[in-house]
């Protein structure tokens, strides 16, 4: 008999790398992965803790997976587990330092519904836990996870505690991996990790590290394009900046994280930067990459945040003129610094300044695609459409509608003309 698995995902894309690494190790213990909770022997939930609200979410998700496949074994996995060990409602709990434990764990809880043998001897530990090659797939795009853990300790982050320190990936693994995904097809990969620029940290490297790392995965035959996920533009050195320029591969989308408009308050966040650098961070980018798309994500309603900072915040969003904004209310997180400070914000007012500066963000993801008119683009097609069009992204991160005679399939990458725009997708003619 073959047990079937259902995975509820949380959080960002290392969860989601994570929970493909686990369906891995299941299938090759014979578990089939379904698509209906209900019919689920094995039901999976990797949880999220890096806010107050993902702690509720990933609570009540436990729960949740209890009452819809009430005969099946409940899997809690993930950061909201690592700070609750004893959370109610699920059969088997593991963290981030020993989810490797989780299938040795499910297995010897399926043989004890069969005859009684229970043992405690599992693989734990805190470093790098190798999974192999994961097919965590963007539609057209894979992601590779190279790097866990994070060592900023901001003051409304639990991910320190919750992932640990910074943990690197070896090269020789992230680099098999690549090699054994662009023999399935693949030629976009998203290169994600807790915290991207501290990669070979632990081992002494600098940020360079990253840089040298991102021209091996270059260097690697069929890769088309290498796009990077969130950084810290305290780590986006003139250098590291050099590096990516030199690289041809690398898309020109940079997503960098603020958090805040406001010199204040990113002090009492305990980031590693302020305004100025920012803005020199993203001149610097703009004069290597002139087309590149900039994204970021910004809190609002940090304690003892007044109305003089928010308004300093969304004026620095708009000098920066951001592709897109990730605005987020702020959620305490209990134990965080910020969970008990002073001057905590009523939630009508973080609700009101989320919206103005989301407004913000939605004007100048409109006028992004005006950029484009009548410019040639690089299109990664992702859906090829009935009546004979195309979609995909271009190199800048920007949705591309492409229509021509020439006959396309899905993983073609396409030369588009930008001919208009429909809301934030740009149109455009495919050459010849």
């Amino acid at each position: 008999m073959a047990y079937q698995v259902f995975f509820h995902t949380l959080g960002c894309k290392v969860n989601s790398y994570e929970t493909a690494a686990i369906s891995k190790l299941l299938a090759q213990e014979g578990f089939v992965e379904t698509n209906d909770p209900k019919e689920a022997d094995v039901y999976v939930i990797n949880t999220c803790a890096v806010t107050g609200e993902a702690d509720r979410k990933s609570r009540q998700m436990i729960h949740r997976a209890r009452r819809t496949a009430p005969k099946a074994i409940v899997v809690a996995m993930g950061c909201h587990t690592q700070m609750n060990r004893e959370e109610a409602g699920a059969d088997i709990l593991v963290g981030t330092d020993d989810r490797p434990a989780l299938v040795p764990m499910l297995l010897e809880k399926l043989k004890l519904r069969e005859d009684g043998y229970v043992s405690s001897d599992y693989d734990a530990g805190t470093r790098f836990y190798e999974y192999g090659s994961v097919l965590l797939r963007e539609n057209t795009r894979a992601v590779i996870k190279i790097e866990d853990g994070c060592n900023n300790f901001c003051t409304y982050c639990i991910i320190p505690y919750s992932r640990g320190r910074v943990r690197s990936r070896s090269r020789e693994a992230i680099l098999q991996e690549i090699t054994d995904l662009t023999k399935k097809g693949y030629r976009e990969f998203v290169i994600t990790g807790i915290h991207l620029c501290s990669f070979e940290k632990e081992l002494g490297g600098g940020h360079t590290a990253l840089g040298e790392l991102l021209a091996e995965i270059a260097a690697i035959p069929d890769v088309a394009r290498i796009r990077l996920g969130s950084l810290e533009p305290s780590c986006m050195t003139d250098e590291l900046i050099r590096m990516l320029k030199d690289n041809p591969k690398i898309c020109p989308h940079f997503h960098l994280s603020l958090q805040s408009g406001s010199d204040t308050v990113l002090k009492r966040m305990n980031r590693k930067y302020d305004t100025a650098l920012f803005c020199q961070v993203v001149q610097n980018l703009r004069e290597a990459f002139p087309m590149a798309s900039m994204t970021t994500d910004m809190i609002c309603g940090f304690p003892d945040e007044t109305e003089e900072e928010h308004r300093e915040s969304c004026a620095f969003a708009e000098e920066i003129g951001f592709t897109h904004i990730h605005v987020f209310p702020f959620s305490p997180r209990e134990g965080t610094r910020a969970w008990d400070m002073d001057g905590q914000i009523d939630g009508n007012t973080k609700n009101r300044r989320t919206a103005e500066l989301r407004a913000i963000s939605d004007r100048m993801e409109g006028r992004r695609p005006q950029d484009f008119l009548g410019k040639k683009v690089e299109v990664l097609v992702e859906e090829v459409l009935e009546d004979g069009s195309c979609e995909g992204y271009c190199r800048e991160y920007l949705r591309v509608n492409a229509h021509g005679k020439t006959l396309v399939r899905e993983g073609d990458i396409l030369n588009v003309k930008i001919v208009g725009q429909d809301g934030y997708t740009l149109l455009g003619e495919i050459l010849e």
